[in-house]
């Protein structure tokens, strides 16, 4: 899944999320301070994340990720890894 697609997805679970459709998800915006996302916010679209793109996010994998550009890196890396893991 390219990026883009990606975050077409993230938008989808946003809007569901809190009822709200951000106008613009552009890389450097804040998940918390702009996007207004708390703990369980995010808990409950990264569940969603996990069902959708059958990948695996733990906590730890959230150190540092604080901007939609950050979020999107890790879905990617989770993904390749998820590929990587089914051609080996």
């Amino acid at each position: 899944m390219d990026r883009q697609a990606l975050r077409n997805l993230l938008l989808d679970l946003l809007e569901q999320e809190t009822w709200e459709r951000p106008e613009h998800l552009d890389d450097d915006v804040s998940i918390r301070e702009e996007l207004k996302l708390d703990s369980v916010d995010l808990l409950s679209i990264m569940m969603r994340v996990e069902s959708q793109l059958g990948i695996k996010l733990e906590g730890a994998d959230f150190e540092g990720v604080t901007t939609v550009g950050k979020l999107l890196d890790l879905f990617q890396a989770k993904l390749a890894g998820k590929s990587a893991g089914k051609a080996a």
